[in-house]
């Protein structure tokens, strides 16, 4: 979850004016980024799917209100980069803004007459999409010495992003940073291939975040408290739908391993008697294909590894799409909690939606718990008497 001030998330939940600009930023002479002129946003969205490599992709419509902006326009093309930003301005006419994302631009449509641009554009991962493994890749450094999962990771990652220098990096310390490739690794072919590979073998989600930032963060879902997506006064929640389908719905994951000296096969399922896909429930036993990663050197890797993998299939017996007053703290991979008429559902967005020229936000999201009984037919619930800072607890 992105971050703002209390007053920006009590706000959310008010009434208030959302807003959104865009800031075109053109490559300097030998590197870096200048901006070159903000503009208002007349039409457009944004989407945001954690189970792609490119998180972010946007089409939006950018008007120019100044001659120089009329010329501004003009110049955006494909090495140009957006920052993106949502804000708010309060009921005293002060203004709060949030950076939703740092786009590299795909394509731009000029129109001189109406002095609009409708432009494409996808964040940074698209650069490392865009960049193929030439040779092979195997994960030593110049000096001739192994690199660690995590470095080779960031190896790869920065190859791609030329013009900015190092790019910054947050690395959840929840990753074991001592975990090296197993010896002889060596990839060829698509350099998020080679990415999702090795972060895979450590439990992790490598994507480029919403500054220019990669992160670097477990798999594993979320063990903090759910954010509330409450109905009525005090809430957010405009309409949802639950859908309900066993394809590709998975509660056990078997993995195998091929370390230097030894190899083996791993095999974790959902033992959550909570969760809607336990092991031994009414689910039923349904395991996703056995899957190899090389890179993986012992078994309490590959279990580690299998445990994160399991947590990204788990608990999509039940699928929650809703619809929301636009709240562009909320990410993929945040937890939620959604009150229904048979209890209290514990919720992991997948992917969200949101017009960036006013209207309501959609997600997609996974269940993962259940908690039978106060439902919103629970005459003890009073929506009314609910609200919550946008950190989950209660104001």
């Amino acid at each position: 979850m992105l971050t703002a001030t209390p007053l920006f998330s009590k706000a959310l939940v008010d009434s208030h004016q959302a807003l959104t600009r865009v800031a075109l930023l053109k490559p300097g002479s030998s590197s870096g980024f200048t901006a070159a002129g903000t503009f208002t946003v007349t039409a457009g969205s944004m989407d945001i799917d954690c189970t792609r490599n490119v998180w972010r992709s946007m089409n939006v419509t950018l008007a120019a209100e100044t001659t120089a902006l009329k010329a501004a326009l003009h110049a955006i093309d494909g090495t140009c980069r957006l920052k993106v930003e949502r804000g708010l301005r309060f009921y005293d006419g002060t203004e709060e803004w949030i950076q939703i994302g740092l786009m590299q631009v795909q394509d731009s449509d000029v129109n001189q007459h109406d002095a609009v641009a409708t432009v494409t554009a996808q964040d940074l991962g698209s650069l490392v999409e865009g960049y193929d493994l030439i040779t092979p890749y195997a994960p030593i450094a110049t000096d001739g010495t192994k690199l660690t999962t995590i470095a080779a990771i960031q190896d790869l990652v920065n190859a791609a992003i030329v013009w900015d220098g190092t790019p910054a990096w947050a690395i959840d310390p929840a990753l074991d940073a001592t975990v090296t490739p197993s010896d002889g690794t060596v990839f060829t072919g698509s350099r998020w291939g080679a990415i999702q590979m090795l972060a895979t073998s450590i439990g992790a989600v490598c994507h480029a975040g919403v500054d220019g930032t990669w992160h670097l963060r477990s798999a594993k879902t979320s063990t903090g408290r759910p954010l509330p997506i409450n109905p009525g006064a005090g809430g957010t929640l405009v309409n949802y739908s639950l859908s309900r389908s066993r394809a590709e719905q998975y509660n056990g994951v078997p993995l195998r391993w091929d370390g230097p000296t030894i190899g083996g096969l791993v095999f974790q399922v959902d033992n959550d008697p909570a969760s809607p896909t336990f092991w031994n429930g009414p689910f039923g036993k349904h395991s996703r294909a056995e899957e190899t990663n090389d890179v993986i050197e012992t078994e309490a890797q590959a279990i580690e590894a299998a445990t994160a993998l399991l947590d990204q299939y788990k608990g999509r017996a039940s699928k929650l799409s809703f619809t929301s007053v636009h709240n562009p703290l909320l990410e993929p991979l945040d937890k939620v909690s959604l009150r229904v008429a048979t209890g209290i559902q514990t919720h992991i967005i997948d992917s969200i939606s949101y017009p960036l020229a006013g209207g309501t936000m959609s997600c997609q999201t996974r269940q993962v718990q259940t908690v039978a009984g106060a439902g919103y037919n629970d005459p003890k619930i009073l929506y009314s008497d609910q609200k919550f800072h946008f950190d989950g607890s209660k104001v």
